[in-house]
């Protein structure tokens, strides 16, 4: 039985940069809150996509183009 990360076979999403954990830890570190990190996580402009084949089957159904 092949382990799952998703209940979907592909998700995608926009990609996490450096300023992500930056802004955890300053909200860990209470030095800003809740919806100053909120904010601060918002999405930005610019920002490129990444696209995760969670299964063998969403893998198999790649073609090269």
């Amino acid at each position: 039985m092949e382990e799952r990360w998703y209940e979907y076979d592909v998700v995608i999403g926009p990609i996490a940069n450096d300023r992500v954990g930056v802004q955890l830890w300053r909200y860990e570190n209470r030095s800003i809150d809740l919806p100053t990190l909120v904010r601060n996580l918002q999405y930005m402009k610019g920002v490129t996509f990444q696209y995760f084949f969670g299964t063998e089957r969403a893998i198999k159904l790649l073609k090269r183009i």
